[in-house]
């Protein structure tokens, strides 16, 4: 079984929501997507999807898609798609090609894969150490009230925890954590995100108030090699603290591993490359006793399904997921079930993914 063909087509959506503020600014309400789909010389394809984080160097739709049609396609074609080793090559002999463009075609690689096997793409990454995935609800930076109600509801929706972005101004955040602990009562889970919006004295203000609020994590606190102050952090206060914005490659999972900068890891495909090497990075963490979370910043159901199936398949993966739900209003794809703050399992061979036939 060969790669006969590599084909990228742009498409754009809209989020459903306008207005999400973080540390960055506000979130572009157009989002770019490019879908790259794979075919086996037997005529079976598998697609997946590049889809650009914003206020980062990998943003550009363009330059991703020219990454793929004049460098990654040639590498492609003919190649056996179960070879390991083409997954790995993706990152190796390509390391001037952005992450979100190899994602794009790792994850096409998957669902040919699985497809021609006829079997889900959580199989091929070991099988099933969970029956379903919960998901986590993510809150831009607003008035400490407006948040606190907003949380309320998406708990109340079946969201298994919400994630309130902070980092722009301390007493507000903080207010705004303990309005939200107030409005959703004890038991509801709830986390922060500051983006890298902190000095180390501004992180350890926040932590140290935010002791009694039973905080999932603080994400991100600092900027992303700040690798003493996220040990301070660590040392100072008893709230976790994940990487973000400081975890890119499996390499730097080892330096954040060898400093003790933090306790979570928050993985994103379109950093890290694709399912082969965030996989990679989350059997590390789980030889280190690190939990991981995967995010999923408004991709469609292509790349919200691969974070499904990855998460189906590790035994790391024991909090809820912000895997996107009902973020873009104009998603051309489908498959997926939602009920009640979780993913159902897949149906289904590959991603489980269909394009919708009105699209």
């Amino acid at each position: 079984m060969r790669i006969a063909t590599v084909k990228t087509e742009p498409i754009t959506t809209c989020l459903a929501n306008n207005g999400f503020t973080t540390t960055y600014g506000e979130e572009p309400s157009v989002r770019n997507h490019v879908i790259v789909q794979i075919t086996s010389d037997s005529g079976i394809t598998g697609v997946g999807e590049a889809c650009p984080l914003p206020f980062t160097e990998d943003d550009d739709p363009v330059q991703i898609r020219k990454e793929i049609d004049d460098q990654l396609t040639q590498f492609l074609l003919g190649k056996d798609p179960f070879n390991k080793e083409v997954f790995r090559d993706l990152t190796e002999k390509f390391p001037n090609v952005g992450g979100t463009a190899r994602t794009g075609v790792d994850l096409a690689l998957y669902d040919l894969a699985a497809k021609i096997r006829s079997v889900p793409v959580y199989q091929i990454l070991g099988g099933l150490c969970r029956e379903h995935v919960e998901i986590a609800a993510v809150l831009g930076i607003g008035t400490p009230q407006f948040i606190a109600d907003e949380a309320a509801h998406q708990l109340n929706q079946g969201m298994k925890s919400v994630k309130i972005k902070v980092g722009l101004d301390v007493e507000r955040d903080i207010e705004t954590l303990k309005l939200v602990r107030e409005t959703v009562g004890e038991s509801a889970k709830i986390r922060a995100d500051a983006n890298t919006g902190y000095s180390v004295k501004q992180a350890l203000q926040v932590l140290k108030a935010s002791e009694e609020l039973d905080l999932e994590y603080l994400e991100q606190p600092l900027a992303a090699d700040d690798y003493e102050g996220f040990n301070q952090l660590r040392k100072s206060c008893s709230v976790p603290i994940m990487a973000d914005e400081s975890l890119y490659t499996y390499e730097d999972a080892v330096t954040l591993i060898e400093h003790e900068a933090v306790d979570f890891f928050g993985l994103k495909l379109i950093k890290h490359g694709g399912i082969f090497q965030t996989k990679r990075i989350a059997i590390l963490a789980e030889e280190n006793d690190i939990e991981c979370v995967i995010i999923s910043p408004w991709e469609t159901q292509i790349g919200i399904s691969a974070a499904v199936h990855l998460v189906l398949s590790g035994s790391n993966f024991n909090h809820a997921h912000e895997i996107a739900p009902g973020s873009l209003k104009d998603d051309p794809f489908y498959g997926l079930v939602k009920e009640d703050g979780i993913y159902q399992l897949p149906k289904g061979t590959g991603l489980g993914i269909t394009k919708s036939d009105s699209v």
